[in-house]
């Protein structure tokens, strides 16, 4: 049995068309169960079903004969889509701190790729990002926007589509750590100065001492909202982030 959350009929249609094409590629199938099947396997109703089976047959996929079924006529180039219905709350310091270690694995991995896979030039244009990011360490203006777009850069340089898909689809969550999250309005500030050795240590290609000063960041992060939930004798907190 295979559950799909949904918010719309439209939406619905859409994840059960994009599941239907994992499937076709997992059992190599060269003809669809039944509709009956089809509901039951994904949790929806056979209207549904016949929605995302229009969309497959509308992208060249599948084939619907009438009396016969549903027959697979193509399984090379296929596109799936990523489809994650995410939630967070930015008073919630747990959230705030599960977004942090999602953060922290997705970064540690496009600076690993930037290192490994960026140009001259493009280590050129993260040099000129954190310039820019200097100049707003110095004024105190515009911090939050331009630390985002120094830290997009580095997901930019790793030269992974993917990656950066993944990316800019959990942006709108990640967004919140560039936001003041649970009203700190300093939050970010102590890792700021670890930025200029983050970039040149991006740039140098050293990947161990790029990392370890990452963490360090992430990590003074994550002990701002800690102090914050002692402070404001919040009990969520638990055991998320690093200790």
């Amino acid at each position: 049995m295979i559950g799909i959350e949904i918010t719309t009929k439209e939406r619905k249609s859409i994840l059960v068309a994009e599941a239907i094409k994992k499937f076709i590629l997992e059992q190599d199938l060269d003809k669809l169960p039944g509709e009956h099947q089809l509901a039951d396997m994904f949790q929806v109703s056979r209207t549904i079903v016949r929605e995302a089976l229009r969309i497959l047959e509308l992208e060249g996929i599948t084939k619907t004969i009438h009396g016969s079924g549903t027959y697979v006529v193509r399984k090379n180039g296929l596109v799936i889509s990523l489809n994650i219905p995410l939630k967070v709350c930015s008073d919630e310091p747990k959230d705030i701190l599960e977004l942090l270690e999602v953060r922290r694995c997705l970064e540690k991995g496009a600076i690993k790729l930037a290192i490994q896979n960026a140009s001259e030039e493009q280590l050129n244009e993260l040099k000129v990002a954190f310039l820019e990011l200097e100049k707003s360490i110095e004024s105190h203006e515009k911090l939050g926007e331009v630390d985002e777009k120094f830290h997009r850069k580095i997901f930019e340089i790793a030269n992974n589509k993917i990656l950066q898909m993944v990316f800019e689809n959990l942006f709108s969550l990640l967004g919140i750590l560039w936001r003041s999250p649970l009203g700190l309005k300093d939050f970010g500030d102590r890792g700021l100065p670890y930025h200029k050795e983050l970039c040149e240590n991006i740039v140098r290609r050293d990947l161990k001492s790029a990392l370890e000063v990452y963490e360090r960041i992430i990590d003074l992060d994550i002990e701002d909202v800690k102090n914050y939930v002692e402070n404001q004798g919040v009990r969520e907190c638990g055991e998320n982030g690093k200790g």
